[in-house]
């Protein structure tokens, strides 16, 4: 079960269920995985709708 105090979101795929948390540490696999400078370029790159499937990926992996 989610915690939403940690900032944790439950995902259901399928029968399976995860719990996501993106931590200090995850952003930073995101930051490198991505190729992004900072946190700002990454956040622009997710708010502009610039998401390709290797990116979703990536943010599932970092997550969880």
């Amino acid at each position: 079960m989610a915690n939403r105090r940690r900032g944790e979101v439950a995902l259901a795929l399928g029968p399976e269920r995860y719990t996501l948390c993106l931590t200090l540490g995850a952003l930073a696999e995101l930051e490198d995985a991505l190729g992004a400078a900072d946190l700002t370029e990454l956040a622009a790159r997710f708010g502009e709708g610039r998401l390709r499937s290797r990116d979703l990926i990536a943010l599932l992996g970092a997550a969880l």
